[in-house]
């Protein structure tokens, strides 16, 4: 179900395993039509439009994309006749052996995933970062890896049985995608899936500073990490310790770097950073190598990217940040300066009081653009927040910010991007674009 990268990926997979496969896409477009025909050339069938009771039929187990709904039709007819409906991670976790280390949490899965990655294949391991980072787990399986790193997000959490990684990464939880799991109840349900089925010889890496995931139950054993305290020197875990990220274990511990030495901005980059330790010491990197390709990391594309200084304004691109708790994130990232904060788009109409409380802190000015400006207006108006510049365009947006010359230019949109993008990584390539056109028409300031 879905012609996505996971759907895909999943389609190939089996048909390489000599699987009869239907694949069942919703919508028609000019480029699925095209990947379509890739896919039948395999022996896929396709098909378009409104699923038919065939597909419920046709398989002995359904794939299905992650943002398709649990109570999609065709699913409840699916378990009807005993059928399972899984995700391409819990088919990847059934057709192989390499030891998965799989991450997850409301913010940061990206960025912990890819600095794991990072670390492990500098240090010499074969240890893709896959999943919902975009690279379809099932596309890793013929590099026959040392481990595979998966962001795994709690949709696909959702759909999966049997799933039970060597090690377990769970970074934080805010309130997300409740109109597709039902409640908060039910979305952390879902994360602690990823622990469920863990046996005592494997680990769980949780953040202490937030009380669900340090609360989450498990046979694993636990690899805690805090960025507020040392934790107790009985304890094995990762830590800040008089501004240093350290580590403890097998009785020891260790300084790894100070925190003005990383390149990821943030007090959450500090915890994403931890969580990569920890992971890293758990499976017995040396330590000058944690350091060393842990300060070498430069961070994700989209996640508080920066960009230029044009004119002595700097401009950051963290079109990443879908929702109200990763812009926060974003805005406390800049202690020793207020922001212009470019924010809007698709409205996901969570609560903006916390945000609200943010921009007054950290933002010199707000630039609002796409569907949800006028709540966006009305809710820090109310919040008592001044300078507000609602515009019609990204463009307009950016070269207001350099025209206020109040401080860095953030793109951090609190929104998800479907009103007036493709999705993030387009709002975040034209946003760069724009800014990079303006950088071509004055001399680069140093």
């Amino acid at each position: 179900m879905g012609l996505g990268r996971s759907g895909i990926a999943t389609a190939k997979y089996l048909v390489s395993l000599g699987a009869n496969v239907l694949l069942s896409e919703a919508e028609e477009t000019p480029e699925k039509a095209q990947k379509a025909k890739s896919l039948r050339a395999l022996g896929v069938r396709v098909e378009f439009g409104k699923p038919t009771d065939e597909v419920a039929t046709f398989g002995e187990f359904i794939v299905t994309s992650p943002g398709i709904k649990p109570d999609h039709e065709i699913f409840q007819r699916a378990k009807q006749l005993g059928k399972e409906v899984i995700s391409d991670v819990e088919l990847a976790y059934r057709e192989t052996r390499v030891p998965i280390i799989a991450i997850t949490g409301t913010n940061g899965k990206s960025t912990t995933t890819a600095l794991i990655s990072h670390i492990l294949e500098k240090s010499g391991r074969v240890a893709p970062a896959c999943g919902n980072i975009g690279n379809p787990v099932l596309d890793q399986l013929e590099r026959r890896p040392d481990y595979l790193v998966i962001e795994t997000s709690s949709y696909q959490l959702h759909y999966c049985k049997n799933f039970a990684p060597y090690i377990g990464v769970w970074l934080n939880l805010t309130p997300d995608h409740l109109d597709w799991h039902g409640s908060l109840d039910e979305y952390v349900k879902d994360k602690r899936k990823l622990f469920t089925n863990q046996r005592a010889d494997q680990y769980s890496v949780l953040n202490m500073d937030d009380a669900i995931v340090a609360a989450t139950p498990g046979r694993s054993e636990i690899f805690p990490f805090s960025a507020s305290t040392e934790l107790n020197a009985a304890v094995q875990g990762a830590f800040m310790k008089d501004g240093y990220l350290a580590y403890r274990i097998g009785g020891r511990t260790r300084l790894v770097c100070h925190q003005s030495e990383l390149q990821i901005l943030g007090q959450h980059n500090l915890e994403n950073a931890l969580a990569a330790i920890s992971v890293c010491a758990v499976i017995g990197v040396e330590p000058n190598e944690i350091e060393m390709y842990l300060k070498e990391f430069a961070g994700l594309e989209h996640r508080l990217e920066y960009v230029a200084t044009i004119n002595g304004v700097k401009y950051y691109n963290d079109s990443k940040a879908t929702n109200t708790d990763s812009a926060i994130k974003a805005l406390e990232s800049f202690p020793a300066d207020k922001v212009v904060l470019i924010a809007g788009g698709k409205d996901k109409g969570t609560a903006l009081g916390d945000f609200v409380h943010s921009v007054k802190s950290h933002a010199a000015a707000v630039i609002l653009i796409g569907e949800a400006k006028e709540r966006f207006e009305n809710a820090l108006k109310e919040g008592g927040v001044e300078n507000i510049y609602p515009v019609n365009s990204l463009e307009e947006a950016v070269d207001l910010g350099g025209k206020l010359n109040l401080g860095p230019v953030l793109l951090s949109p609190a929104c998800a991007s479907f009103d007036m993008f493709k999705d993030f990584e387009d709002r975040g390539r034209v946003f760069k674009d724009i800014v990079r056109s303006r950088l071509e028409k004055v001399a680069p300031s140093k």
